[in-house]
């Protein structure tokens, strides 16, 4: 009985001292956040498996099962998979005709529609919606449920074709649905649960370093209480139990707080994550509730074994001098640092962009990458050098205004710059980082490159057309015959030799060629391309081995039948302007058998899978920006324990002036005025340094939505440092008594 009653007498007693010592709430609510976060790590965890686990689940139960895999089973249907894109991003698309009218429908399918009638998910139907194209497929006649569906958030369709899209001899001959069947829809085009396990280490691995600031704060009150308990006898037990009294509450609630987020989505039903666009399966995170509740007890299991181990018995001067406590000193090492700074910006921007990038293009991006990691360092040095250069003239300026906290903030920025440079160094890190990684996910492949210039050189006004060369005749030329006004067609033949150095061969009637700026001529004619229309030569680029010259021929674009079929028709516009792109896909689509033709950009198929990493990429962003607003927190958080043990000092100032004020004003100075500048600072920064890989032909810009979100997230968080900093020291100030030192 004795021992329960020291333990839990322990445990208040820790209690109590959290609450009693300078900067206790300020460390409970640290505490409270870095818990927080390391729970929603966790949870993140969690959920990623849930829902990697339900894909392939629901993947499974409706993949096609082919009637070569099962010889033994009837087949029930005919089935064609393929792709559609919108905005830009592919999905898939299942045609089906059933052979039998018992056929078992896939999950989320109560009744099979009729011929050119099509069931779509609510994303997709929904996209087409607001384009004005719902019935792209068929007449919408339903929605398929979430049981079908890969994610809530799928764009995936079943459609009954009609007879004309109906083609027998490339169908596939199904037997059901389910196991060992070929997988469809967004399994094709998700990264591996590994590559995303991976991306949320950019939320637990800050959220550690929160953990340790947040542990340490206040430690020298702390280390006094551990040596005395220490002295009088007490062994690790009883450490131990005085920590977690003072940590175990705002522990406790970080655990719960961290957890909320998936247990709200498990009751609430799916949820859409900002920005993403990504709808959540509240159904995959109801599977995993046990393993969301563990996630929080591990993050509070983990925090509090953390209070127990980082303190430090404190029986001898040495060990003191040990402190993580954050210390000035002035360095001239800062000075040169600061003074490098605007050197290693402007030499990261100019000088790899002497180097030719055909040449040279590993070491330019090294050269850049490493100019980019110093210009990182340096900046805060810069900020801190700049802010003692102006300490002097804001005590100054304080005489005159007779503003003590502008006198004490300038005397101390001026004597501590180490002290700024450590305050405004996350801040500086975050905005350079941040537009780092949006530009890395921004950046295309060589091809890709190559496609997206394409476009933006001849927009849509070309468009390169493949038909199957199974198609009869009269097919191609009953669609060719219904093309739009205004558009024309040619062929493109390659040379029968790709090695060699023939060139490609172009015919087409004369109305065709006249819209190209081409002659007209029965017999073949040799057109450089340095005088060719540019539309025809970018065509080239993705068609033919040799771009430099090409032959005209004035000859119907199609071939008898006797005749090879062309590499690629292409469409182009009488007058030079975009053609109707949708239009021309819409009449395929209708007119031909599945898959049978197909109409799109040159290079479209590279920028398809371009988008597809750009949209991977933006995970990268979704989980760094709020990883390096924490470690923008953590750097917060120690230099606001910093000014309260800096605030502890000046107390007597209160007494003098008579005015608790002073603090507000000596944190404005101290805390929020170098916290702001260092945001300006590195926003500029951050600008200058993307220039050399913007590129605007290539679509790779820096974001300006994202570069204000998060100079704006740093700045509320700069606000809010300084109403903290400054209120807490203002209330430990009123318990300051003189000692007669």
């Amino acid at each position: 009985m004795r021992r329960n009653a020291l333990s839990w007498q322990l445990l208040r007693m820790g209690r109590a001292a959290g609450r009693r010592t300078g900067g206790g709430h300020v460390r409970a609510i640290a505490l409270l956040l870095a818990t927080a976060f390391l729970a929603l790590g966790l949870t993140g965890v969690v959920a990623t498996h849930a829902v990697y686990d339900g894909i392939a689940k629901r993947t499974e139960a409706r993949g096609l099962q082919f009637h070569d895999a099962f010889p033994t089973r009837p087949a029930t249907a005919l089935a064609k998979p393929t792709f559609d894109e919108i905005e830009g991003r592919q999905f898939s698309l299942v045609y089906l005709r059933p052979l039998s009218a018992h056929m078992a429908p896939p999950p989320g399918v109560d009744h099979w529609p009729a011929p050119g009638q099509a069931l779509l998910s609510p994303e997709l139907k929904r996209l087409l919606g607001a384009e004005g194209a719902l019935n792209r497929y068929g007449k919408a006649v339903g929605t398929i449920r979430d049981e079908g569906l890969a994610s809530p958030g799928e764009r995936y369709a079943y459609i009954n074709p009609t007879e004309q899209q109906l083609n027998k001899e490339s169908a596939y001959p199904i037997v059901g649905f389910g196991e060992r069947g070929m997988p469809t829809g967004d399994v094709r085009f998700i990264s591996d649960r590994g590559k995303f396990l991976t991306a949320l280490y950019l939320i637990l691995l800050p959220a550690a370093v929160l953990a340790l600031v947040a542990v340490r704060m206040g430690s020298a009150g702390r280390d006094k209480r551990t040596a005395l308990v220490s002295a009088l006898g007490g062994g690790r037990r009883h450490r131990a139990l005085l920590n977690l009294g003072e940590a175990a509450i705002p522990v406790g609630a970080g655990a719960v707080l961290g957890i909320v987020p998936a247990l709200l989505v498990q009751a609430a039903g799916n949820v859409r994550l900002p920005w993403i666009n990504y709808w959540l399966s509240a159904a995959d995170l109801r599977q995993q509730w046990v393993a969301v509740l563990c996630a929080g007890l591990a993050a509070a299991a983990g925090m509090l074994l953390l209070v127990c181990l980082v303190h430090r018995r404190g029986r001898s001067p040495r060990s003191r001098s040990l402190s993580t406590r954050l210390t000035a000193r002035t360095s001239r090492a800062l000075h040169w640092a600061a003074l490098a700074c605007p050197v290693l910006l402007f030499a990261t921007v100019w000088g790899p962009a002497q180097l030719d990038p055909s040449h040279y293009a590993d070491l330019r991006m090294k050269l850049y990458n490493t100019g980019v990691v110093a210009v990182m360092a340096t900046l805060p040095c810069a900020v801190a050098v700049g802010a003692a250069g102006l300490g002097p003239q804001l005590a100054r300026w304080s005489r005159r205004t007779g503003d003590a906290g502008a006198l004490v903030s300038g005397r101390h920025t001026a004597a501590h710059p180490g002290v700024t440079a450590r305050l405004v160094a996350g801040v500086s890190v975050a905005l350079v980082l941040v537009s780092q990684l949006q530009l890395k996910n921004a950046q295309f492949g060589e091809n890709a490159r190559a496609a997206q210039a394409t476009a933006n050189r001849i927009g849509h006004s070309l468009l390169l057309m493949h038909i199957s060369d199974r198609l009869p005749r009269n097919q191609v030329d009953g669609v060719l015959s219904r093309l739009p006004a205004g558009v024309e067609t040619l062929a493109v033949y390659r040379p029968k030799n790709p090695s060699a150095s023939a060139p490609a061969h172009v015919q087409g009637p004369c109305q065709a060629l006249r819209a190209l700026h081409l002659a007209c001529s029965p017999q073949p004619t040799v057109v450089s391309s340095r005088v060719a229309d540019r539309r025809v030569v970018e065509a080239l680029r993705w068609i033919s081995p040799v771009v430099d010259q090409f032959e005209v021929q004035q000859a119907p674009a199609l071939p008898r039948h006797s005749s090879p079929a062309p590499e690629k028709l292409v469409l182009v516009s009488s007058d030079g302007t975009d053609l109707p792109e949708q239009e021309i896909k819409q009449l395929l689509r209708d007119a031909l058998p599945v898959a049978a033709a197909g109409v799109d950009v040159p290079g479209a198929e590279w920028l398809v899978g371009a988008r597809e990493s750009v949209a991977h990429g933006k995970w990268v962003i979704f989980f760094g920006v709020p990883g390096v607003l924490i470690i923008a927190l953590a750097v917060a958080l120690a230099n606001l324990a910093e000014f309260l043990r800096f605030s502890r000092k000046v107390a007597p100032l209160s007494v003098l002036t008579g005015r608790r004020k002073i603090y507000y004003s000596t944190a404005a100075w101290a805390l929020l005025a170098p916290l702001l500048v260092s945001i300006v600072t590195s926003v500029i920064a951050a600008s200058w340094l993307a220039a050399p890989q913007e590129s605007a032909a290539y679509g790779i810009e820096l974001s300006n939505g994202v570069l204000a979100t998060t100079a704006g997230a740093l700045a509320v968080l700069a606000l809010v440092t300084w109403w903290w900093g400054a209120s807490a020291a203002a209330r430990h100030a009123s318990q300051w008594r003189p000692y007669g030192e």
